[in-house]
């Protein structure tokens, strides 16, 4: 199993994070890029608790299970 852990830094000076399971690892850089700015500029958040102003962090989480008997 994979995933993505996006933190986004808000406009409150808080912070606010999603997954997204089974991504697809052979984007472009620059594409990922791109959707992360798509998501700022069109922020679906709770403007209250403080809307998106920039990524703080993504990272990609690999789990690997092995049978051994």
């Amino acid at each position: 199993m994979r995933h993505y852990t996006m933190v986004f830094n808000t406009t409150t000076g808080s912070r606010r994070s999603m997954r997204i399971n089974n991504p697809n690892t052979d984007l472009p850089v620059a594409d990922i890029q791109a959707a992360i700015g798509q998501m700022i500029q069109y922020d679906v958040f709770d403007q209250e608790r403080g809307g998106l102003d920039s990524l703080n962090r993504m990272e990609l989480t690999v789990v690997e299970r092995t049978l051994v008997i």
